[in-house]
């Protein structure tokens, strides 16, 4: 897969793997041609895309010469009309995939007019295993590192447990990360003040295993490192933090896993004295500021790394039960009346304000509130 965001791609990436002399991998695969409208031509297209959607996801890139896997020159494609080309791949894969392949994402990229290239970018899959159903075909195809393949009996029954198994797994991930914003298998605990934690996992974690070769200049760093920032190697990969006070506690850390995945803490509340009196507040602004930069700057890190989406968002805030919103100056929301709380899991491809908004909503609804 090219690291780069799927709309960000172009003319200038496609030129890249042939400088570069670049090989097809289990991500990445490059045709010459267009599929045509045989049978035998739809059905080794629609194994290509399944086999990317059934192991973890990649580019399918049209309009590349290759010889021996290594793309050798950008020979583009002519077609007498664009949309009406797309249109025609997507509906071969809307109608002749099951179960449906959501998120696939396919573009026309300009070359020298009136030729161009296709990318289709297909996304690692939720509800993997994905067979072709075309013509009384019913196969699964996997990938490898020299391509696809057809499934066997074995691989299947491994496909539809792990798939089973996936958002269990997920959520077991994320609540480890909050578990240890306590303090559990950690070196210090965050401050005793209500805090979130947000894990960014891309949905392929698990089809393949990674050691990335992370350091501190290359990771992802806590949320509010006005006052400096500390790191420390671990068994899970690097940890950054805040200064750590005399009771054993910061204030925000990023966790980069070696597997491939981030966990950011930080406190969004205290106490706050106002007119004489003490209050327990949680600032809005903390969290909804610190989300974004903790799940945006964790994609971008990650994608420096070769990963790319979707990814799943989790939140979950703790330590909030008594505490109340400070919306304004002069107004605040009724105390949470729970002290810990899941925002809720987002499988999304771009990570920004937007895709986060079920989050941020449902962390006002916390408290009683309906967000501005």
């Amino acid at each position: 897969m090219i690291s780069r965001a799927f709309d960000e791609v172009g003319r200038g990436d496609l030129e890249a793997l042939i400088a570069n002399s670049v090989s097809e991998r289990r991500d990445l695969e490059f045709k010459r041609d267009l599929p045509g409208e045989t049978s035998d031509a739809i059905k080794e297209f629609l194994a290509d895309v399944t086999s990317l959607a059934n192991a973890q996801g990649g580019d399918l890139i049209f309009g590349i010469e290759e010889k021996g896997g290594v793309a050798t020159a950008l020979v583009g494609l002519t077609v007498a009309s664009q949309d009406e080309t797309l249109q025609r791949l997507e509906n071969t894969l809307r109608d002749s995939i099951d179960p449906k392949l959501i998120g696939v994402k396919m573009e026309w990229i300009p070359l020298d007019e009136p030729i161009g290239a296709i990318i289709i970018r297909v996304p690692a899959s939720l509800a993997a295993p994905h067979r072709v159903r075309y013509k009384k075909s019913g196969l699964f195809f996997g990938r490898n590192s020299r391509g696809k393949y057809e499934m066997d009996a074995q691989e299947l029954r491994v496909a539809f447990t792990q798939s089973e198994q996936l958002p269990e797994k997920i959520r077991q991930l994320h609540a480890d990360a909050v578990e240890a914003a306590g303090g559990r298998d950690m070196p210090f605990a965050l401050n005793a003040e209500p805090a979130a934690v947000v894990s960014i996992i891309p949905l392929a974690l698990f089809r393949e295993a990674r050691d990335l070769a992370i350091t501190r200049e290359n990771v992802q760093m806590p949320v509010d490192v006005s006052r400096g920032v500390d790191w420390l190697d671990t068994l899970e990969g690097v940890l950054m933090h805040t200064a750590v006070n005399e009771e054993g506690r910061v204030c925000s850390y990023a966790l980069t896993h070696r597997d491939g995945r981030v966990d950011v803490a930080w406190t969004i509340g205290g106490a706050l004295e106002i007119r004489g009196h003490e209050h327990q507040l949680v600032w809005p602004k903390r969290f909804e500021e610190g989300l974004l930069d903790a799940a945006g700057s964790a994609v971008a890190r990650l994608r420096q790394h070769g990963l790319q989406g979707p990814w799943v968002v989790l939140v979950t805030v703790i330590g909030v039960l008594g505490y109340q919103l400070m919306i304004s100056n002069d107004s605040s929301s009724k105390p949470a009346w729970r002290d810990r709380a899941s925002m809720g899991a987002l499988v999304v491809d771009q990570v920004d304000k937007a895709t986060l908004q079920p989050l941020l909503k449902a962390f006002w609804l916390l408290f009683g509130q309906r967000r501005p």
